[in-house]
């Protein structure tokens, strides 16, 4: 039919994922995110005018260039790991047991070892009836992210605000959005599997 278009009501961060640039890559899943903004960084275009004499005889416009996003997310448990790969630093864990021992951010006056990374935004469908069984993959490519400010209160929950930088290579896409069904598996936070690891659950579609 003619004039149709697509809209999708989106709800909720469902699920964020970084998934590192080295070799081999490591993705990080979690689902404590509640809130994700963007915003576009742009260098604006300058007007060439000619002038004679003071007289405007000509102007050209010089388009606005699209360098990327700055993206800011919430995260609503401390992760060492997500600290590391936004600010750098090392991790040490208990060599009998792997659990998380110490983290140590880049020494003051030393360059940050930082890791460029993807970031993945999981977000969900949902229609008239409730979920559709879909959700909006966002990926926001070639991110950098910088120093992660430690913030404790009485009586609230620890958080943490990590601000990413996406700067796409030349020729790369800002960021893509794609359908899927399926959620990634395997993701486990609190000891506990969110999605199994054979078959993740699905939601049937709407006919």
């Amino acid at each position: 039919m003619a004039n149709e278009f697509t809209q999708l009501p989106l709800t909720d961060v469902v699920l964020v994922q970084l998934v590192t640039k080295e070799q081999p890559p490591k993705t990080l899943s979690f689902q404590t995110s509640d809130e994700i903004k963007t915003e576009e960084v742009i260098k604006e275009g300058e007007a060439k005018e000619l002038i004679i004499k003071n007289q405007l005889i000509a102007k050209k416009e010089v388009p606005d260039l699209m360098l990327g996003y700055d993206l800011t997310f919430k995260d609503n448990v401390m992760s060492p790991e997500v600290m590391q790969v936004a600010q750098g630093g090392t991790i040490e864990y208990d060599p009998e047991t792997r659990k998380f021992k110490k983290y140590e951010p880049s020494a003051i006056g030393t360059k940050p070892n930082l890791t460029a990374f993807d970031t993945i935004v999981y977000s969900e469908i949902v229609g008239d009836d409730g979920a559709t069984g879909e959700y909006a993959k966002f990926t926001f490519p070639n991110c950098k992210g910088g120093n992660v400010p430690v913030n404790l209160k009485d009586g609230e929950y620890y958080s943490n605000e990590y601000k990413v930088k996406s700067r796409p290579a030349i020729g790369q896409k800002p960021y893509t959005l794609e359908i899927v069904d399926v959620l990634p598996s395997g993701v486990r936070a609190f000891g506990y599997d969110f999605y199994e690891e054979v078959e993740p659950l699905k939601t049937e579609k709407k006919k």
